[in-house]
């Protein structure tokens, strides 16, 4: 069963290997993680430093939000039209 690790986790390990020097093979091996795992984390952080933040979100998952967004003020915006309509009609 694949192990899971908290982005904190993660940070803390790329803080390591990027800005403390620390090598990457000695790093995974001191907590007992796949050297592949650790270079995929380091990709993805050279990608995007914000990538192991807690609150951050990527340009993917903003646009997700965003559409879902668009869609509520949508469908908001439907049933005060409609509002309107009939109100009007009953004047």
């Amino acid at each position: 069963m694949p192990r899971t690790y908290d982005n904190n986790f993660k940070s803390m390990i790329i803080n390591l290997i990027v800005n403390e020097k620390h090598s990457t093979s000695k790093t995974a091996e001191q907590f007992d993680i796949p050297l592949k795992t650790v270079e995929k984390w380091i990709t993805a952080y050279n990608k995007d430093h914000n990538v192991f933040n807690s609150d951050y979100l990527s340009s993917a998952k903003q646009i997700e939000f965003f559409k879902k967004q668009v869609a509520r003020l949508q469908k908001e915006n439907d049933i005060l039209k409609k509002t309107i309509t009939l109100l009007a009609k009953k004047e």
